[in-house]
């Protein structure tokens, strides 16, 4: 049978996908269990006409489960089976051939369940059959998602580099430098570009392509999430409840597809690490000019009004209206349209990721970039690290296609802070002190949304735009305006069928904020399954009850205040809480008793799991980066920190990369 052979038919296009050269096959039931599923998630008609069937929603998640890396296959076949025979002591048939009401009530029931395996694979199988419905075109239009820009002038073209790739480069490969950094995104990149302006010889390893505007332009948010995101955007810590945490896999790293938010670390939290934790010289006078530095290079200033978009305007009304603080945030653009798209690629050039500001910086210095290319072994020889291993990898298809092998005086880790702590334990390096992997925060986020009677168009304008700040001294809560596009939210709303297909439709009617807590609670990376297994680690999270409690007073603050803007109903994304509509709805959502399991929350910032101190016996590095057991190998990522910094963390990742990078070249290199 050739591809050809087969009818446009959605589901004769998923067969082919998983029958035509590819490892992973899924059955002919496993398929109608998909199709099923997506169907009582997203039935036809309804206030949306379009249903899952309509679009071919099941074919869709398919080809992205069929796209690499390939572990995600047999998982996924293995979550279909488990699904289709859930029902069978509940209604002694299997979820296919259940009536259609009956299985809508199952999946809610399951989204809702406390059996949690349940519970993931009903919240893992949603968000991709949500995302891959929204992604369509014509569902776009339907809701009014038009991609345009509030600034109609051309796009800007930023820099462009020229990484080292297969298949320019396969079998063996050696190169010998003065340094090695593996990771381009707001660490590693900085580092290459202070350290080759410092006159030494750079080599950048990444794991991720390089794309250019061009590359993400024109692309939906289901498309360019299995393009520019690690394991697709699914990358999730389990736990009560369990927490998405979208890591960017991309020349640049997260930087890519970050909200473009820059705040400097918190006065408080820079003097807990030096007091406590022995990290002397980072108080805010000795890092100032590091600051301006940063800075200068991604071009900070604040978001300017007339791009900021409806989202911000309603949300500054209320803030006005009952006398909190609230101002533009300070973003890390040049030529920015208000696009609303940061998190999928700047299409203007707009955003200062790393790719358009230090990488290029760094090229220009001789700074070698290697993209798709995954760090596999750090050389240590004598108790000091010489180099770096990794695997060459064929983009299309996460083959291997030869070795680089990088010999260096230096080796710089920037993987981030659940990949650096997988690197190190996968070499046994660095994990006397216990610390490895632990400590794991994640500067916990939750979204709440509210109707008004007027159109909002929230994803119309700069991603995170505005911020409140009334709670954070207090309680370490942070309220940005964050406009999410209609595919994001709906995959985290709380209904399924004709009431999310409602929610849907009311999606311009919408307007949005994100609240995070600077958590207390912890988390630890553990060893995966597989031989690479520290491509893809086990991340454990427990939300705390103070978190939570923290969490509950930041949403009633956010439903306040679109009160007080004018919205019609408020909702509070708390599982089994009915919508915030009046004063009286207010008082009982600020009396609320709340757990964490009825929050789905995101972790958008992980840290700590490399924590930098002067004691060797509760940290893992110094306070320069240079881990205490292997001399010559630095951490340059938000690994380092002792604790949540309680602010989007790019601005201060990059400070501290500098520090280090001024460290190493005061030594010599």
């Amino acid at each position: 049978m050739t591809p050809e052979s087969l009818s446009n038919d959605p589901f004769d296009r998923a067969n082919r996908l998983t029958h035509i050269g590819l490892t992973m096959v899924l059955s002919r039931r496993q398929l109608l269990t998909l199709e099923r599923f997506a169907e009582a998630l997203l039935p036809r008609g309804g206030s949306l006409s379009y249903g899952a069937s309509d679009v071919g929603t099941a074919g869709v998640v398919v080809e992205r489960i069929a796209s690499p890396p390939r572990r995600f296959r047999l998982p996924f076949a293995l979550a279909l089976t488990a699904w289709e025979y859930s029902t069978v002591l509940r209604y002694g048939r299997p979820f296919s051939a259940l009536a259609p009401d009956i299985r809508q009530r199952w999946l809610q029931s399951a989204l809702e369940s406390r059996i949690y395996p349940l519970r993931l694979v009903a919240f893992w199988l949603k968000t991709l059959c949500v995302l891959g419905f929204c992604g369509d075109r014509r569902v776009e239009e339907a809701i009014g998602f038009t991609r345009s820009c509030i600034d109609a002038s051309p796009p800007g073209d930023g820099p462009r580099l020229q990484p080292i790739a297969y298949p320019a480069i396969s079998g063996n490969v050696t190169e010998t430098v003065d340094a090695v950094v593996i990771g381009s995104g707001a660490g590693g990149a900085v580092v290459a570009k202070e350290l080759a302006e410092g006159g030494l010889s750079v080599v950048v390893i990444e794991e991720g392509a390089y794309f250019a505007r061009e590359d993400y332009a024109d692309g939906t948010p289901w498309e360019l999430l299995g393009k520019l995101y690690r394991e697709g955007g699914l990358t999730v810590a389990l736990g009560f409840p369990f927490v998405p945490i979208p890591l960017g896999k991309a020349v640049g790293g997260t930087t890519v597809v970050n909200s473009g938010t820059c705040f400097r670390p918190p006065d408080r939290v820079l003097h807990d690490w030096e007091r406590r934790w022995g990290i002397e010289g980072i108080d805010t006078v000795t890092l100032e000019p590091i600051f301006r530095r940063v800075e200068e290079v991604i071009s900070v200033q604040p978001a300017p009004w007339e791009i900021m978009g409806k989202n911000a305007e309603v949300f500054d009304r209320g803030v006005k209206a009952l006398g909190y603080h609230g101002q533009p945030i300070h973003r890390n653009i040049d030529g920015c349209r208000g696009c609303g798209v940061c998190a999928y690629g700047c299409p203007s050039d707009a955003k200062r990721a790393m790719h358009l500001s230090y990488l290029p910086r760094a090229a220009a210095h001789g700074a070698r970039i290697y993209a798709c290319c995954r760090a596999r072994r750090v050389l240590v020889e004598d108790g000091r690290a010489v180099g770096v291993e990794a695997d060459i990898l064929d983009a299309a298809g996460d083959e291997i296609r030869g070795r680089l092998r990088v010999r260096a005086a230096v080796v710089v880790l920037a993987a981030g802070a659940i990949h650096t702590p997988a690197l190190l334990m996968a070499n046994g390096l660095a994990l006397d002190s216990g610390q490895v992997g632990r400590n794991l925060r994640i500067h916990p986020s939750v979204g709440v949304s509210a109707a008004f009677e007027e159109e909002t168009y929230s994803w119309r304008g700069m991603l995170q735009s505005y911020y409140v700040d009334d709670l954070q001294e207090s309680h370490g809560v942070l309220l940005e305006v964050t406009s999410l596009l209609p595919g994001t939210s709906a995959a985290s709303a709380q209904e399924v069928g004709p009431k999310l297909k409602e929610a849907l439709a009311l999606s311009r009617y919408l307007a949005s904020v994100g609240l995070f807590v600077s958590d207390s609670s912890k988390g630890h990376i553990l060893r995966g399954l597989g031989r690479d297994w520290w491509t893809s680690p086990t991340i454990l999270y427990g939300l705390g009850q103070d978190d939570t409690d923290r969490l509950l007073r930041g949403i009633a603050l956010a439903a306040e205040v679109f009160l007080a803007a004018g919205a019609v109903a408020v909702f509070t994304g708390i599982r089994g809480l009915a919508p915030v509509t009046d004063r009286q709805s207010l008082r009982r959502l600020q009396k609320f008793s709340l757990r964490a399991e009825q929050l789905t929350p995101a972790g958008f910032h992980p840290m700590g799991t490399c924590r930098m101190g002067g004691d060797p016996a509760v940290s893992v590095v110094g306070p320069y980066g240079e881990a205490h057991a292997v001399r010559n190998l630095f951490v340059a990522d938000a690994s380092v920190f002792p604790s949540c910094v309680g602010v989007n963390p790019q601005v201060t990742i990059m400070a501290f990369a500098t520090r280090t990078a001024f460290h190493i070249l005061e030594r010599g290199g």
